[in-house]
């Protein structure tokens, strides 16, 4: 058995179709727990995130509310 570190690029890579796939998922990115690496996932209030997995390809998912929605103003 080796002890490799996990992929974190694939990781993300991987997550991000969760942006179209997932209802609620606003964003997907790379974040960072007690010196290990994490994909941070972005979704609304309100949302189901009982979908989604604990880990991906090793790597730790936590899910971070985004506050509501965003919504572009003007210039």
């Amino acid at each position: 058995m080796t002890d490799e570190a996990p992929d974190v690029d694939a990781a993300l890579v991987s997550a991000s179709r969760w942006l179209d796939d997932v209802p609620g998922v606003v964003g997907v990115g790379q974040g960072e727990a007690e010196g290990t690496p994490t994909i941070d996932v972005w979704m609304t209030p309100g949302h189901d995130h009982g979908q989604l997995p604990s880990q991906l390809l090793g790597v730790p998912v936590r899910v971070r509310d985004s506050g509501g929605p965003v919504e572009a103003r003007p210039d």
